[in-house]
């Protein structure tokens, strides 16, 4: 039986894409870097920060990070959007009495989640501060079900990425691919997703299945 769901953020819960390229090239060209294409950053959204930048810039500089965070988070939050179906899942699921949680590789993500209004949703907001070590690994989303008090078999984990799917699997969690990132179906299932969805909305029809509602719908 599902009795929680863990949430990457970025690309799963909201479209982070134009607001972190247009953040990213606000540093470019503070710094003289080079600047990025909206597809190019799509290709590294998931990533720690500092993994992301050294390999889309070549060497990443803790005094970028400084800057970013001082003079542009705040735009950053007001250019992220949520998806469409985001805000009824979560609210269908919190009136079922399903645990939430949120697992990205984002600093911070506290405050993403906060400035995008959803913290009433969620149980635990756990970012790359918080546990030992990133996703692929699967420290957040094992600390995230010993927060929730659940067990692996219980518990559903929506991401985009190669990293999601392997933390995923690594814990022992049924992994949903979303296909709102950067990687297709057959990328997410290669990399271990036990489903994905294009929408997430889709949810609601695997949690409603599993506790045999007749009104579940069908997923594929």
């Amino acid at each position: 039986m599902i009795k929680a769901v863990l949430f990457d953020f970025d690309m799963t819960l909201v479209d982070s894409s134009y607001a972190i390229t247009e953040g990213m090239n606000h540093i470019a060209r503070k710094e003289g870097l080079r600047i990025l294409t909206h597809a190019e950053v799509m290709s590294i959204i998931g990533m720690p920060i500092e993994e992301s930048w050294e390999k889309i810039w070549g060497r990443y500089d803790e005094a970028w990070l400084q800057h970013y965070r001082e003079s542009f988070r705040e735009k950053e939050y007001e250019g992220i959007s949520l998806y469409s179906g985001t805000l009824p899942l979560l609210d269908d699921l919190k009136a079922m009495d399903i645990g939430m949680g949120v697992a990205s590789n984002r600093s911070k993500v506290t405050d993403a989640v906060r400035a995008m209004g959803l913290e009433e949703y969620f149980l635990c907001a756990l970012g790359v501060e918080d546990v030992g070590m990133a996703k692929p690994a699967p420290d957040m989303l094992l600390r995230g079900m010993e927060l929730l008090r659940v067990s692996p078999s219980e518990t559903l984990y929506l991401g985009d990425t190669e990293a999601d799917m392997a933390a995923a699997v690594a814990a022992g969690v049924r992994g949903i691919g979303m296909t709102t990132g950067n990687l297709d179906h057959h990328e997410l299932v290669k990399a271990g997703a036990w489903m994905t969805l294009s929408d997430i909305s889709g949810v609601m029809g695997i949690v409603r299945r599993e506790l045999g509602d007749p009104l579940s719908e069908k997923v594929s």
